[in-house]
């Protein structure tokens, strides 16, 4: 499973939009939004690898739509792309997307860091 993510887009409303694409390059489906997996696409203020970013709120608009997204089984060869809206409570925070392969014979988590602004 190959998973990129785009530069965040700024909309004039102060929210920002960043689309994840997951191709699945396996030999079969992917289950990318399972129950006992929700927690392929995550959101967390702050950098990577923080507890807590005092003062870095970022506030994820649309979970339910990245899970709706994420719930078809993904065919070998085919990709995905989801789009994520945050908007954060100021410009220039940083923000982390965590993303979690579907299951253990997978690697681990891959974060990717991003400024908002």
């Amino acid at each position: 499973m190959w998973v990129t993510v785009g530069r965040p887009e700024r909309h004039d409303d102060g929210t920002y939009g960043v689309t994840v694409t997951f191709k699945n390059g396996t030999d079969g489906e992917l289950r990318l939004g399972d129950e006992a997996f929700a927690d392929t696409l995550d959101v967390e203020p702050g950098e990577s690898g923080e507890d807590y970013a005092p003062g870095q709120d970022v506030n994820w608009l649309n979970p339910d739509e990245v899970a709706s997204a994420l719930a078809p089984l993904l065919p070998e060869g085919d990709e995905r792309t989801v789009p994520v809206l945050l908007k954060p409570d100021r410009k220039g925070a940083p923000v982390t997307l965590e993303v979690t392969p579907p299951h253990p014979g997978h690697r681990e988590t891959a974060h990717f860091q991003l400024t908002l602004g």
